[in-house]
């Protein structure tokens, strides 16, 4: 057996394996006598067929078989006595092999790089919010926002108002197909309808008509519309302006306030913010790292895993809006390489606890939590994707005892990136 690698590819390995023909014969034999003992031939016992006759019927079998066990051993062989650590499964190349020769056949396959992961020497930010009762009036705000009910008015229309229109589309002075609408309610200013549209309909009241000359954009989801001019007779039927809900006890109970107490919610509201805030500091804390993992470390990188990550890239229709999968998947793999590396040599371990701590955390989102914690837990690979999240967030906690962390105050909103991120006073 001789080993090699190519200077070309690095963390590629040759295995070149030429075994006796005496044991390929040794192994052939073997399975013809196993062969022999519940093969059926015409005039014979079962069992009691000359090994000619087995041989004839089987013998291209009892070849292959053993060419297989005997790939299979040298190749595990070779993977214990030195140590190798396979991307994946070895393409074999057999270069000679038959009756009464010797087998000489060559295994390639990818290694994982050998690399000593490099911590990154950037300064990490750490944000961290402390939630005013602004916060939370903002926020109750957006709740009741979310609430808002309309009420019939008698004005014109304006922006944010619910108008109730029929309309009529002609193209050319035809009816268009699916033009004619009865009883659409469009709130004003949602971006539902076209520009053209929505304009006309502002400064109409309940029973005023209007037309309105219409350009469909160039790259208009109806191919045979897109570019194309028409006219829409806008008949508007009612408007209704928004109103919100009173911020009192009803409003509390409605959203799950038991005794309907306002300052309860407001509570609620504010420790809710205060770990939405936790979180964010976090995860932004993890992506700075691990950013800066990807840029400290440039090991060899598999062509199996590099492939593998663009293949899966490629079958997922959001990917392609974020930008140049070859880069993207580059980096997934360095960074995976990097973490596992970093898992193997510190000896991290997830513990059953913590990857059941994982998937409760995601079934909160549910509204039956068991039922998705059993549902997780009956994927192995949803299972291993949890247990991958653990080690993740154990290598940053490792990575955050080493790198240099400044911590910068900032307000709720800027945390959040609704507003510039300067530092609070």
């Amino acid at each position: 057996m001789q080993i090699s690698t190519p200077e070309a590819a690095p963390l590629e390995r040759h295995i070149h394996v030429t075994i006796p023909a005496s044991e390929v014969e040794s192994g052939v034999t073997q399975r013809l006598r196993n062969k022999a003992r519940s093969a059926h031939f015409p005039g014979f016992r079962p069992g009691k067929a000359p090994l000619a006759i087995v041989e004839r019927h089987y013998g291209s079998d009892a070849l292959m078989e053993t060419f297989d066990q005997l790939i299979n051993e040298r190749y595990s062989q070779a993977v214990r006595e030195q140590s190798l650590r396979p991307v994946g499964r070895p393409e074999v190349q057999v270069e000679k092999g038959g009756r009464g020769e010797d087998f000489v056949f060559t295994a390639v396959v990818e290694v994982y790089p050998e690399f000593e992961p490099q911590i990154p020497t950037a300064t990490v930010i750490r944000k961290s919010a402390v939630v005013t009762e602004s916060d939370v009036d903002a926020t109750i705000d957006i709740m009741r926002q979310q609430r808002r009910f309309y009420v019939k008015t008698e004005r014109a229309a304006q922006n944010e108002d619910r108008v109730t229109v029929d309309f009529q589309g002609l193209m050319d002075g035809e009816p268009m197909p699916g033009g004619d609408v009865v009883d659409y309610q469009v709130v004003l200013g949602a971006g539902r309808l076209l520009p053209d549209i929505e304009q006309g309909l502002i400064g109409l009241s309940a029973g005023e008509e209007k037309s309105v000359s219409v350009q469909f954009p160039a790259d208009y989801h109806v191919a045979e519309l897109a570019g194309k001019n028409a006219e829409f007779h806008l008949q508007v039927k009612e408007v209704a302006e928004a109103q919100l809900p009173e911020l009192n006890a009803e409003f509390a109970l409605a959203l799950g306030i038991e005794d309907g107490d306002v300052a309860v919610l407001r509570q609620e509201v504010k420790e809710n913010l205060e770990r939405e805030a936790q979180r964010l500091s976090h995860a932004q804390v993890k992506s700075q790292l691990l950013d800066l993992l990807v840029e400290s470390n440039q090991p060899d990188l598999p062509k199996q895993m590099l492939a593998r990550e663009l293949e899966q890239l490629q079958k997922d229709p959001n990917a392609s809006a974020a930008g140049d999968l070859e880069n993207i998947s580059r980096r997934r793999v360095v960074l995976g390489l990097v973490l596992s590396e970093v898992v193997r040599r510190e000896k991290l371990q997830a513990s059953p606890a913590e990857v059941t701590q994982v998937i409760r955390d995601m079934a909160e989102q549910y509204e039956d939590p068991d039922q998705f914690v059993a549902w997780y837990r009956s994927k192995p690979e949803q299972l291993e994707q949890a247990e991958a999240m653990v080690l993740e967030d154990k290598v940053v906690a490792w990575l955050l005892e080493r790198v240099k962390v400044t911590e910068e105050s900032v307000n709720f909103n800027q945390l959040i990136g609704r507003s510039p991120a300067t530092p609070a006073a």
